[in-house]
This record gives C-alpha cells, structure tokens and sequence, in this order.
C-alpha cells in the first residue's frame, strides 16, 4: 500500500522507551503547531543551532575536510 506525502518511522529495537517516548511527544508538538498555526512549520526548525541547510550551495562547495581540536 502507498500513502502519498506519508513518512515511516521504523525505530531500531535498541531506541529506550523513554527515547520513543520523547520522539512520540515531538511528534504531538509538531501535530500540534501545524493545527494551530501551519505557517509556524515552514520555518521550522526552531530550537537547533543550525537552521535549514542549503543543500545546492553544500553539494556545489563541499567542505571535505574536518578543522576538530587535537
């Protein structure tokens, strides 16, 4: 069968409960805003320190390397 605009969510059986149970409450959060007010998701996310990647410029310029702290 074929949902269209449907998203799967298939946990691995080593996710805790209270990690499921975490996600399940998001998802409700996120249930809830687009009822509320649908124009508040076009904008998500929200809480991360990064926003909404551009996929066109990582794809063009690719950082190929990694500067971390030795």
């Amino acid at each position: 069968m074929i949902v269209h605009d449907a998203l799967m969510i298939e946990p691995t059986e080593t996710e805790s409960k209270q990690t499921l149970d975490g996600f399940a409450e998001a998802l409700a959060k996120i249930a809830e805003e687009a009822r509320d007010d649908a124009e508040i998701l076009h904008s998500a996310p929200h809480t991360t320190p990064v926003t909404r990647l551009d996929e066109v410029k990582a794809a063009r310029s690719p950082v190929l390397c990694y500067k971390g702290q030795k």
